[in-house]
């Protein structure tokens, strides 16, 4: 089932399957989230604020709707 990374349950993890076609593609690809990929959502901020994510030994934080474009399967 393919969900988007801001769905993922808490400390879940689940493999990048694709990135939605944006102007943040790019930019979200350069900082390693690859197709193939395995992230883990770590924590996310009160209030609908942004989420963490461990993408290999690295935590980045991104907004959720930085997030709904990574499009996951989860593990």
């Amino acid at each position: 089932m393919i969900i988007t990374a801001d769905t993922i349950p808490h400390t879940r993890a689940a493999i990048i399957q694709e990135i939605s076609d944006s102007p943040l593609k790019i930019n979200l690809m350069e900082l390693g989230f690859l197709p193939g990929k395995t992230i883990i959502l770590q924590h996310t901020a009160p209030l609908g604020g942004p989420m963490a994510f461990k993408l290999e030994e690295t935590i980045l934080a991104l907004r959720k709707s930085e997030a709904s474009l990574i499009e996951v399967q989860l593990l």
